[in-house]
């Protein structure tokens, strides 16, 4: 967000992010690929630039 000048209120308030998906994007929480697609499409990036996996221990 911060190499694209995009502000969590920009995401809610121009691209219409609901403001529980950006919530659960933040706090590691379960989203659906519809809204990492949305953040694809948006910062013009590929899946492996916003998620990571990480095996449960």
């Amino acid at each position: 967000m911060k190499k694209k000048g995009i502000s969590t209120y920009a995401l809610e308030n121009t691209y219409n992010l609901n403001p529980s998906e950006i919530s659960r994007l933040k706090n590691n929480h379960n989203f659906t690929l519809k809204t990492l697609n949305r953040l694809c499409d948006l910062f013009e990036c590929d899946i492996v630039d916003v998620i990571i996996y990480l095996p449960d221990s």
